[in-house]
């Protein structure tokens, strides 16, 4: 339930389309068709004075006919609207909507001008699949009780069932099976025609086909449908194309308030005995009641009164931090997180963060049983009604498995699959580096090519699993034969560059190459057989030879060229 901490202001439709009181209903209606909304704005200077829905546009409908020439905006319009300001949560959002029964907020700003809109739209395609997980299926949250029509109902008595019931749509049937659906998005669109034909039914205002899912259907599923096919309502059938239900936004959208409230009521009630006891009354209470249930509730959270003494320390905390909460609570929030080894600096900048309003974020690396973990830290403040600190509050996740996996694609991403050793890009980065330390130092560096002689005749003969053997085995030899800041890196099938810094001479790179020349023809055993490998080499040094990556590697490669000339002739020897 994290993403229920976002803010309005990150989902919300920027888009404002608005009327003045004064104009007339067929222009909002025309506006709300063409721009495929359900509802508009009756604005002056920028500010709601009222909305004017789908909803309202079928209440007048149903007694006056589609007919709205004549009808100032003002007449028909509701008032007054309800509204958010950015900031509001998306949990604060939701519950509004779910109890005031309304499917449109306003978002305005500082100054009351209306600066958005929020629909239950933008929280079915913004909340993502994740957010959907904690209501698994679609017969958990239907409506079982699913208002039908004969196709050959009269369309002025199908308007009628629909605002005496207060009903978004209504399902067209022939016995069981749905053919089809007529929505107030259908009303607004004839509506915009201005009347229908005399004898018009609800069969030839109905759109149609009709989107259906099972009652197993997942309910991220079913929102993704939603998304895709941009409607607001499905029918529930089971196998046999029978009417088992209803499910709409405004189903999802109660049913995951539903389960936020439930969740934080869980929570709180599990440690009400404790808040009780620390704090010191009942404003208090609430005041840390208000700002844990604004924290994710799959973190570790401690808090702390306006004197640092911790009087709130949850299970998962003792976990992360390796201290029982009976040792940590009534203690010193600094005497806690020195015995859990966290670096009390960067709680002290924390805390300064604190007082300029603003939460700080930092990582924790903590030993565990299955080797250090990561954990990722905030501190941020609890403030009273008056907004005046009374105390902290610090929350800590887990964040190993993601800061590892991070560290696999950094290291797939410069370094071989097959070796290990790094790849074409490392070494480019770490040439970059050492060419301009040789210059500054004025110092020597070597770049040396190896092309592995009739390498191609091991995976012939011996097959490629043999071949990937024997190149992990060689990159291990150069790895252990190598100082620690040289550099070799495998390029190509066969093909490896060396990168040797800090030398005293030409003289000095000739023994390094015979050195690896030596690792590669000392004889390897693969698969109880003896092979033995030549390789052409090449050598380049800067600044004799060039001091640029580009030609560093022409003058190598030409050197190598040359000395395959000389050797191309030898076999790849096995025994």
């Amino acid at each position: 339930m994290a993403v229920l901490k976002r803010r309005i202001k990150e989902i919300c439709s920027p888009l404002v389309v608005g009327v003045h009181p004064d104009s007339p209903t067929t222009e909002a209606i025309a506006l709300m068709r063409d721009h495929n909304i359900s509802s508009i704005l009756i604005v002056v200077n920028d500010r709601p004075e009222g909305i004017f829905t789908e909803r309202a546009v079928v209440r007048f409908a149903a007694t006056r006919g589609l007919d709205f020439s004549g009808q100032a905006i003002r007449r028909l319009m509701s008032s007054p609207v309800l509204s958010v300001t950015g900031d509001t949560f998306i949990h604060e959002a939701l519950n509004l909507m779910a109890h005031s029964k309304v499917r449109h907020l306003v978002v305005k700003d500082a100054s009351g001008r209306a600066t958005g809109m929020l629909t239950q739209t933008n929280l079915i395609e913004n909340l993502g699949h994740d957010f959907f997980m904690e209501v698994k299926r679609i017969d958990q949250i239907m409506s079982r009780i699913v208002f039908t029509v004969s196709p050959e109902l009269p369309f002025e008595r199908a308007l009628a069932e629909m605002a005496d019931k207060s009903l978004s749509c209504l399902v067209v049937a022939e016995g069981e099976t749905p053919i089809g659906i007529l929505t107030e998005r259908d009303v607004l669109r004839l509506a915009a025609q201005g009347r229908v034909p005399e004898g018009f039914s609800v069969g030839q205002a109905m759109r149609r086909p009709i989107l259906s899912v099972t009652p197993s259907t997942s309910v991220s599923q079913a929102a993704a449908l939603m998304r895709e096919r941009k409607v607001r309502r499905l029918v529930v059938t089971n196998g046999h194309t029978r009417i088992q239900g209803l499910v709409t936004q405004s189903n999802m959208v109660k049913a995951l308030e539903n389960s936020y409230i439930q969740t934080l009521k869980e929570v709180i009630r599990d440690k009400e005995v404790e808040l009780m006891a620390a704090y010191r009354n009942l404003r208090e209470k609430t005041v840390y009641l208000d700002s844990i249930m604004r924290s994710a509730m799959d973190m570790g959270i401690v808090a702390a009164n306006i004197d640092f003494c911790i009087n709130y320390y949850n299970p998962t905390a003792e976990r992360l931090l390796n201290v029982p909460g009976r040792e940590a609570v009534g203690k010193h929030i600094w005497e806690v997180h020195q015995m859990a080894g966290v670096p009390l600096e960067r709680l002290s900048k924390g805390f300064q963060a604190i007082h300029n309003n603003v939460a700080h974020t930092f990582p924790i690396k903590r030993p565990g049983p299955e080797g250090l973990r990561h954990l990722e830290a905030q501190v941020s403040g609890i403030r009273d009604e008056q907004d005046r600190l009374s105390g902290y509050v610090l929350m800590l996740r887990d964040v190993t498995e993601r800061v590892k996996a991070e560290e696999i694609i950094r290291h797939l991403a410069y370094h071989d699959p097959l070796t290990d050793l790094p790849n074409r890009t490392l070494f480019h980065d770490r040439l970059d580096v050492e060419l301009k330390r040789s210059k500054r130092n004025n110092s020597q560096l070597a770049v040396v090519v190896v092309d592995l002689d009739r390498f191609k005749e091991v995976n012939d003969t011996m097959g490629h699993l043999a071949g990937d053997e024997l190149l992990r085995h060689l990159a291990e030899r150069f790895r252990q034969g190598l100082r620690d800041s040289d550099t070799v890196a495998r390029i190509g099938g066969d093909e490896f560059t060396f990168l040797l810094p800090d030398l005293e001479g030409r003289e000095y790179a000739m023994g390094v190459v015979a050195k690896i020349r030596n690792m590669v023809e000392e004889a390897f055993t693969i698969e109880g057989r003896r092979i033995r490998l030549t390789a052409s080499m090449g050598l380049a040094m800067c600044p004799d030879d060039g001091d640029d990556p580009e030609t560093l590697f022409r003058k190598a490669d030409d050197d190598m060229y040359r000395n395959k000339r000389d050797e191309c002739g030898k076999p790849v020897r096995t025994s």
